[in-house]
C-alpha cells in the first residue's frame, strides 16, 4: 500500500519531469506486533535497515535520491497491531512520452509508475489507501509553464516472462500556459511581420531602404527560429509554432521580394518591351501618314507637310515648315520666260485655311512628343499599383493564416 504527498513539481521543456514527494508506504508485519504499550512507536531511521521493507521501484525513473538534510530523511513507525508506517522525502525524474506536435499548445499526460521488482503478486499486492485520497497536494502544485488539469489513480497486475507483478501509476494531465510564448514569441513575430510591411509605403526608387528594411525583418525572423529551436529537443516532426515561425517567415520574405518585383517592373525588362512596342506603334503612324500622299491645294501646287528633324546632339527639335501660306490667297505660276510669280487665287477666301492648319501641326507635334515621352519613361502607373495592392493583400493574407492557425490548435 502506498500513499504519496506533492510537495512541487519541476517539468523543464524536455521528454522527463522532476517531482518532489514524500512517499509513504504501509505494511503490516506480524512478527513487529506488542501489546504493552497502547502507543505508536517512531523509531529511529536507522532502524530500517534492520526491517523487511517492500522493493519498490520507480519503473520511468532516470534520477532519484533521498534527501539527507541534516539527516536521512526516513520515518519509521510501528503500531501495536504490527503495522509498519514508512516515509520517505525523494526527488525523482522520471520519463514522460511528452507529444509536442501542438506545442505549445499542447496537452500532456506523464505518469509515475510504480512497482514491485522482485516480488510477484503471489507474495505481495499493492494499491492505494485511502482510493482517489491516496495522493494530496496536487490542487496547490503552481507551475510556471504548466497548469494540472486533472490526475488519476491505477492500480494493475503486469505480467512479464518472470511472472506477474503489481503496478500503481498515478498519471497527471497537464495543459501548457500559452502566456510566456505569445509575449516571447508569437508577438514579436507579428509585430515583425507587421514591420515588413512599411516597404510598401516607401517610395520605389528608395532602394536602400527598402532593401534595408527587408534583410532586417528576415534576419529578425531567422534569429527568433533559431532561438527557440535551441530550446527544444530534437524530434523529427514539425511543431505548432514551427508552423508559425515559418509562416512569417514566408510573409516577410514574400515582403522583400514584392520589392525585387517592383524594381525588376521599373527599371528590367518591362520598360524595354514597352519602349520596343512604342517604336513599333510610332512607325506604325508614320508610314500611315506617308500613305495618305501629298496633298495638292487649288491651284495644283504640292502642300509640304512639317518636317521634324530631331537633335540628337543639342535636345532639340528643329522644325522647318512651308505652309504655303500665301497658297490661300494666291498661287505660284510659271510665264513663257520661266519667271515664277504669284497669282491671286480666286476661289478661297484669304486666311480661311492657315488657323485650321496650324491647329492640326500642333496635335501632331504633341502627339509626337507624348509618343517620345512614353519611350524614355516607363509606366509608373503599374509600379505603385503593385504596391497599393500589396498593402491589402498581405495583411488580408496574414489575418485569415492567423485565424485558421488559432481555430485548428486551439479547439
Amino acid at each position: 500500500m502506498c500513499q504519496k504527498d506533492l510537495i512541487q513539481p519541476g517539468l523543464p521543456l524536455v521528454l522527463d519531469y522532476t517531482l518532489t514527494m514524500y512517499f509513504q508506504q504501509y505494511w503490516r508485519d506480524k512478527r513487529l506486533a506488542y501489546a504493552e504499550i497502547p502507543l505508536n512507536l517512531t523509531l529511529d531511521n536507522r532502524v530500517a535497515d534492520q526491517l523487511w521493507v517492500p522493493d519498490t521501484y520507480f519503473l520511468n525513473d532516470k534520477r532519484s535520491f533521498v534527501h539527507g538534510v541534516t539527516v536521512k530523511n526516513r520515518m519509521i513507525r510501528l503500531h501495536p497491531d504490527g503495522t509498519v508506517l514508512y516515509g520517505l522525502r525523494i526527488t525523482t525524474t522520471a520519463a514522460c512520452m511528452m507529444d509536442l506536435r501542438r506545442y505549445p499548445l499542447d496537452e500532456q499526460n506523464c505518469t509515475l509508475e510504480i512497482e514491485s521488482y522482485g516480488y510477484t503478486t503471489d507474495d505481495i499486492e499493492f494499491y492505494w489507501k485511502g482510493g482517489d485520497r491516496a495522493v494530496t497536494g496536487v490542487t496547490r502544485i503552481k507551475l510556471p509553464q504548466f497548469s494540472i488539469v486533472d490526475y488519476k489513480l491505477v492500480s494493475r497486475n503486469v505480467v512479464f516472462s518472470t511472472g506477474a507483478y503489481p503496478r500503481l501509476s498515478l498519471s497527471f494531465k497537464l495543459k501548457r500556459n500559452i502566456g510566456y510564448f505569445i509575449l516571447q514569441t508569437y508577438m514579436p513575430s507579428v509585430l515583425i511581420t507587421i514591420l515588413s510591411w512599411v516597404s510598401f509605403w516607401i517610395n520605389y526608387d528608395a532602394s536602400a531602404a527598402r532593401v534595408a528594411l527587408g534583410i532586417t525583418t528576415v534576419l529578425t525572423m531567422t534569429t527568433i527560429n533559431t532561438h527557440l529551436r535551441e530550446t527544444l529537443p530534437k524530434i523529427p516532426y514539425v511543431k505548432a509554432i514551427d508552423m508559425y515561425l515559418m509562416g512569417c517567415f514566408v510573409f516577410v520574405f514574400l515582403a522583400l521580394l514584392e520589392y525585387a518585383f517592383v524594381n525588376y517592373i521599373f527599371f528590367g525588362r518591362g520598360p524595354q518591351m514597352q519602349k520596343k512596342q512604342a517604336e513599333k506603334a510610332q512607325k506604325a503612324n508614320n508610314e500611315r501618314e506617308n500613305f495618305d500622299g501629298p496633298k495638292v491645294n487649288t491651284c495644283g501646287n504640292i502642300l509640304l507637310t512639317t518636317l521634324e528633324t530631331h537633335n540628337e546632339v543639342g535636345g532639340n527639335d528643329v522644325e522647318t515648315h512651308n505652309r504655303s501660306s500665301s497658297s490661300s490667297s494666291s498661287c505660284a505660276v510659271f510665264d513663257s520666260s520661266g519667271v515664277l510669280y504669284r497669282k491671286p487665287s480666286g476661289g478661297r477666301e484669304p486666311g480661311r485655311l492657315g488657323p485650321a492648319r496650324d491647329d492640326q501641326l500642333k496635335k501632331t507635334r504633341l502627339r509626337r512628343r507624348s509618343s517620345q515621352l512614353r519611350i524614355k519613361m516607363p509606366d509608373l502607373t503599374n509600379v505603385n499599383g503593385i504596391d497599393r495592392w500589396s498593402r491589402i493583400i498581405f495583411p488580408f493574407s496574414f489575418s485569415l493564416f492567423n485565424t485558421i492557425y488559432w481555430l485548428y490548435y486551439v479547439n
